[in-house]
């Protein structure tokens, strides 16, 4: 198995840095991979965490999890990045302040572009492209809460892709209680997105954590982020065992309803729980001076939706969502459903 300048052989773990590109100063921030090529042939799964900088949960799951993957006991590769986006991780930042551009954003990137779309070319030649699967770990940072799976949306639910099969069955394997697309153009045109699945590449985005909770929700989450990893591996059939979930049933939310900040700044007093059924009009938040209590705006959903796990909880600044609503698409029950997939 090699990935641009690192290579290991059938049963090895190999760590190294995947070199990238260079900054004028001469800054190289090339990534931490770990490869862990399996004794036995198979599909290669991609685990990478902090392709935004501050969104770390995913990363200390990576972590956790590697030290306990055993490369001779896996059929297919294990692709293991704990931090993509290292300028923009070691200064708790989303993205990267060399070029101020969004990694994430950027694939499959320019050879000759920028700092950041240069990794982004490397990046995706070099490491996306080898997967079959990619669980790309994002979570709410220092301002919001998540615990979602994310995914794309279907082009035609009624004649799904050999690719949006496997995806519907890798979300449900993962083994949140709930997941959510996004209807096209709810958050402009996911041309990343689009360049990794034309790859032939199943993606998954994970939203775990953060906010002003991170401490008491982090050491849950990152449980429950490591134990998505095992689970993915077991529907990819690269090791065997029982899959573990929060429970019996996964909730798929068409979210297409964003709750919008408006133009004024301030302390977000969130009035709605998740779960919350609201009708257009209802009021979903406050915004309030911080100092004098004055109510600066109401924010009210556009939408009839049910809130899900998603939204701010500090005081916020600037143009952001603050709440994402969804109605129900379909629920799947774990108990009957098949959760393997295969890469023939």
């Amino acid at each position: 198995m090699k990935v641009g300048n690192l290579e290991a052989k059938a049963g090895e773990h190999v760590f190294g840095y995947l070199e990238t590109a260079k900054a004028r100063s001469g800054l190289s921030p090339d990534i931490p991979v770990h490869l862990f090529a399996g004794a036995e042939p198979g599909p290669t799964l991609l685990v990478q965490g902090a392709i935004h900088g501050a969104e770390v949960i995913g990363s200390i799951a990576i972590l956790n999890f590697i030290q306990k993957l055993d490369p001779t006991k896996i059929k297919g590769n294990v692709i293991a990045v704990p931090v993509v986006n290292r300028a923009g991780f070691e200064l708790g930042e989303r993205g990267s302040r060399i070029d101020n551009k969004d990694i994430s954003r950027l694939f499959p990137g320019k050879k000759d572009g920028s700092v950041s779309d240069q990794i982004a070319y490397v990046y995706f030649e070099e490491v996306i492209k080898q997967a079959d699967v990619l669980v790309d770990f994002h979570a709410g940072a220092r301002t919001a809460y998540e615990r979602y799976v994310l995914f794309g949306a279907e082009d035609d639910p009624e004649n799904l892709t050999e690719l949006e099969k496997r995806r519907r069955k890798l979300v449900v394997a993962f083994g949140l209680d709930q997941a959510a697309f996004f209807p096209p153009g709810t958050f402009g045109a996911n041309t990343a997105k689009k360049a990794i699945e034309s790859a032939g590449v199943v993606q998954l985005t994970l939203e775990f954590g953060g906010g002003t909770g991170w401490f008491k929700n982090g050491e849950d989450n990152v449980r429950d982020a490591e134990r998505g990893i095992w689970n993915i591996m077991k529907s990819m059939r690269m090791i065997e065992g029982e899959f573990e979930s929060d429970g019996p049933e996964c909730t798929v939310y068409n979210a297409g309803v964003v709750i919008w900040k408006p133009d004024v700044d301030g302390l977000f007093m969130r009035l709605k729980a998740f779960r919350d059924e609201l009708k257009v009009g209802d009021v979903y938040a406050h915004l309030v001076d911080p100092y004098t209590g004055e109510l600066l705006a109401e924010m009210r959903t556009p939408k009839d939706g049910i809130v899900i796990p998603s939204g701010q909880e500090w005081p916020t600044i600037g143009a952001t969502s603050v709440g994402i609503l969804g109605t129900i698409d379909r629920v799947e029950d774990r108990r009957t459903a098949d959760l393997y997939v295969s890469f023939d």
